[in-house]
This record gives C-alpha cells, sequence and structure tokens, in this order.
C-alpha cells in the first residue's frame, strides 16, 4: 500500500511538474502564463499602388510611385496570442479606404501624359481580416533574457479582403465592377468577371514598446500583395463601347461609356481607339498600411 500510495504522489507530482513547464514560464523572476494573449485596436494611414495616378515619368514600382497626397486614414481590432514573447500569432480585422485619380499628374509633360490624359479616377473601402504572425528578433536571439522593452519584429500572413471600387461622376460615386468597363465577363474579350472578394498577403514590420508588461505600444508597417489587378478596376485595354449595350441596360450602358473612357472629358481630349492600353495586367495591385496599435495583455505580471 505505501509503495502504490508513494508511487501515485510521485506520478502525480511529475503531471504537476510536466503541466507547468508547459502552460507557465518565469519572467523577471515571476511565474506568468507561457501563452499570452492580448487585444488591443489600431489607428493610423493607409495608401495603394494601382493603375490609376503615380508618379511623374513611367510607370515605377513600389514605393517610388506612390502618391502620398492620396493617404487615407484607417483602424484595425485584433486579438493575439504570444508564446513567450518570441513568436505571436493573431486575428485582425482591418478598415480603410484608397483612392487615386490621374489628375494628380496634371502638371507632368514626359511619359506620365498619357496616363494624365486618361484621365480616370476611383476610391474603395477595404474591409480586411487576416491571420498574422511575428517573430520578434531580440527574444529569439536572447531566449534566456528578459522580454526588451522595445522589441522589433518581423510579421506575416494571408487574408481575405472586401472592395467596391467607385468613380466620381458630377460630384457622384457610381459602383464600377457591374458596369463591367473592360468587358469582364463579355465572350468578346475572354476576360473573367472580378469578384468583390480577393487574397492578400500582408508582410512588414514593426516594434513593440513593453514598459510594463500590461499595456503595450507598436508601430507597424504592412505591405499587402494582392490577388487582383482590379481595386481600381482598371488592369487591361479599351474596348468597343457599343458592346455595353448588349449586356446591360440602357442606364448601364450609358453609365459604362461615360466611365470606360474619360479622355474627351478634359479640355482638347479625344476618345481611345478600341484595344488602345487602358491598364497594365501584368502587375497586381497593392495596398499598405501605417498603424499605431495599443493593446492590453490578459493575465501577465507587471514589471518591477
Amino acid at each position: 500500500m505505501k509503495c502504490t500510495y508513494y508511487g501515485c504522489l510521485v506520478i502525480g507530482q511529475l503531471i504537476c511538474c510536466t503541466l507547468q513547464s508547459q502552460f507557465y514560464f518565469s519572467s523577471n523572476g515571476k511565474t506568468e502564463p507561457e501563452l499570452l494573449w492580448e487585444i488591443g485596436g489600431a489607428a493610423g494611414v493607409m495608401n495603394c499602388l494601382t493603375d490609376i495616378g503615380g508618379n511623374s515619368g513611367a510607370g515605377k514600382k513600389f514605393i517610388k510611385d506612390i502618391n502620398w497626397n492620396q493617404t487615407q486614414l484607417c483602424g484595425s481590432l485584433f486579438i493575439s496570442a504570444a508564446w513567450q514573447s518570441l513568436y505571436a500569432i493573431r486575428l485582425q480585422a482591418t478598415l480603410g479606404q484608397i483612392t487615386g485619380s490621374d489628375e494628380v499628374l496634371k502638371t507632368s509633360n514626359n511619359a506620365a501624359r498619357n496616363r494624365y490624359l486618361r484621365n480616370l479616377n476611383f476610391r474603395t473601402n477595404i474591409i480586411e481580416l487576416a491571420v498574422m504572425s511575428e517573430w520578434h528578433l531580440l527574444a529569439i536571439i536572447n531566449k534566456n533574457r528578459e522580454p526588451p522593452l522595445l522589441s522589433p519584429y518581423l510579421a506575416a500572413g494571408i487574408g481575405f479582403f472586401n472592395y467596391n471600387p467607385q468613380a466620381r461622376l458630377n460630384n457622384i460615386w457610381i459602383d464600377l465592377r457591374p458596369l463591367h468597363t473592360e468587358g469582364q465577363g463579355f465572350k468578346e474579350y475572354g476576360r473573367a468577371a472580378y469578384t468583390s472578394v480577393s487574397w492578400c498577403i500582408p508582410a512588414g514590420v514593426g516594434i513593440k514598446y513593453d514598459p510594463s508588461g500590461l499595456i503595450n505600444l507598436r508601430l507597424e508597417l504592412l505591405y499587402r500583395f494582392t490577388g487582383t489587378d482590379y481595386i481600381d478596376d482598371v488592369s487591361n485595354r479599351y474596348i468597343d463601347p457599343s458592346v455595353f449595350k448588349k449586356y446591360l441596360s440602357a442606364t448601364e450602358s450609358s453609365l459604362a461609356s461615360k466611365l470606360a473612357d474619360r479622355s474627351a472629358e478634359l479640355t482638347g481630349g479625344i476618345s481611345n481607339n478600341s484595344n488602345a492600353i487602358r491598364g497594365n495586367p501584368s502587375n497586381k495591385d497593392a495596398f499598405f498600411s501605417g498603424m499605431l496599435t495599443i493593446s492590453i495583455a490578459l493575465g501577465r505580471v507587471q514589471r518591477k
């Protein structure tokens, strides 16, 4: 009986130690959850890289072609779980808006002049839901030290976002997707109609400031690679406007003809020939954000 008693006691002690080692670790001399949960929100700005707008000269890649004056506000909410301050995974919802206009190239007299004469504009709200992972570099390098007050990290994930490009006509914003401005879904052109949802791959960098262990601040920059070239409703070539009447109602056909080719609205402008270049289908659209985040740690000890 004594052997059984002591055997059970030893086994029970081992189980307790194992559970403790799995779910807790030491930070600042105190035991705290090994898996730390945080909830928080963020506010910041959002911008994009699409076919519309850009900088003077030939179209460029990445930040060289950003119109910073088109920057809009955005915000997000998230919940995350961090393992020993080394790695984290979070579920994040972001709401923002992106815009673009060829009018920003009005003073250009070089290769960008044709983009100004195209005379297109757009806006769209962005609703994004993403799963993100974080790698906190200093904590990973120095695993046996306390988590630093300032922790730079890399972030990447996968998400989906909803978008609905609109164009302004006579001070009224009109949905563009139902108008098939480039013949999307028309058998004459073989271009698939795009949906209002696409995937994205957010990737970027951030720095986390953890002064108390309870309230955390972050500054984070995220760039989204996307699976669509139609965030701005521009991707390919102009089509014959007479085809709109075959697939759309009289009202929609009239709007589609006006919004597909707007060059003639400018003084001295002329309508484009069918099959003339309207956009560049070889590059997908992208958008990015910079946000300041505040979060609350759940169940963590406070720093001394």
